[in-house]
């Protein structure tokens, strides 16, 4: 934990003629450590963001153990998140498109990947989470029918990982482009989630 003694003068040394803003998040620091502050959205104060605020203030007060802690979670909290899609071979007929877009999030899952250490756990994780998946969907997602497999992508994995209901990795491919269906007003595309 970093603490400091004469928070004043470090203030105005990181370029705070206002010394509130600064002040309250280096109470925040002291209390809650680094991790925390990287994690928590301040509001923006005209002089520095947060993390180059946080990074300023372990230039001068931390030592290598905090920056190292520092640079692991600002790579943690960067990271992309993984697509994890249910493939039920699904062949539109005659369903209205808004249906079908509304209905997308069922089948493209985003997976965040902020608390994976390595890409082994990340993978343990999908492989628990398909199964649990398969399970509470009965092997069927509404609308678009029975599941087949589980397609995953992530930064840490150079394919797409074709996975089985009981979550083994059963192929894996260069390429793949589900078709998606989506709303459009006004040229813009429009998300809609699913919780």
């Amino acid at each position: 934990m970093i603490s400091f003694k004469d928070k004043n003068s470090l203030c105005k040394k990181l370029g705070y003629n206002n010394l509130k803003p600064c002040l309250e998040k280096l109470k925040f620091l002291e209390k809650n450590g680094i991790e925390a502050f990287l994690k928590t959205n301040f509001k923006y104060d005209f002089v520095l963001g947060s993390e180059l605020f946080l990074k300023k203030v372990i230039e001068l007060y931390g030592n290598d153990e905090d920056m190292k802690i520092f640079e692991k979670t600002r790579e943690k909290l960067s990271r992309k998140s993984g697509h994890l899609f249910v493939n039920t071979n699904f062949k539109r007929v005659s369903q209205p498109i808004f249906v079908l877009a509304f209905m997308e999030g069922l089948r493209n899952i985003l997976i965040d990947r902020a608390s994976f250490e390595n890409k082994e756990e990340e993978l343990a994780y999908i492989r628990k989470y398909v199964k649990k998946h398969y399970k509470e969907n009965n092997g069927k997602l509404e609308l678009w029918g029975n599941i087949q497999n589980y397609i995953y992508k992530s930064e840490w994995f150079d394919k797409y990982l074709v996975i089985d209901k009981d979550g083994n990795v059963i192929n894996q491919m260069d390429e793949f482009n589900p078709s998606k269906a989506f709303l459009k007003i006004n040229g813009k595309n429009i998300e809609i989630k699913m919780k």
